[in-house]
């Protein structure tokens, strides 16, 4: 059955400890630029949303690939890199929506989540739990379309203060 990342924000304090488990477990560094997930700070609202690897229901990372390096596993939805085949056009980059796809400029390759081979070390040592992994809940796209719109909400809240 496939697996996700999914995240509850309300419960993210910004501690970050999810960049480094995820940064020192792929590459032996306690260094964020090169986890496999960011967390996105929104100063204004004083919120912390941890961008992870999925869940899309479309992949636009394998739809940009030129080169079909990124795939996506039929059975576990799981995207991943060819490296074989990467030419390191950085397509699957800009294409990535959570903004999790990288190019790691010293190695020059794209590193990308890879679920921890399904033990994510960013579920593990998150201490809230504001980063879960299991099944796709069915109601994820609608409670993102909720999230986006109190988010959205909120900005509007805050920018008509800012006006007033």
């Amino acid at each position: 059955m496939p697996q996700q990342l999914t995240v509850d924000y309300t419960k993210c304090t910004g501690c970050r400890l999810c960049e480094l488990a995820c940064s020192a477990h792929h590459e032996n560094k306690f260094q964020p630029s090169l986890a496999r997930l960011k967390i996105v700070r929104y100063d204004d609202i004083g919120v912390d949303i941890p961008n992870v690897c999925g869940p899309c229901e479309e992949a636009p990372c394998v739809d940009v690939c030129p080169t079909y390096a990124m795939r996506r596993d039929p059975i576990t939805d799981m995207t991943y890199v060819d490296y074989d085949k990467c030419i390191l056009c950085k397509s699957c980059v800009g294409a990535c929506v959570n903004g999790v796809i990288r190019l790691d400029t010293e190695s020059m390759r794209i590193i990308k989540c890879d679920h921890c081979d399904g033990d994510p070390e960013c579920v593990k040592i998150c201490p809230t739990g504001a980063i879960q992994f299991g099944p796709p809940a069915r109601s994820t796209v609608v409670d993102r379309h909720d999230k986006a719109e109190t988010y959205l909400a909120e900005m509007t809240r805050t920018a008509s203060e800012g006006e007033s």
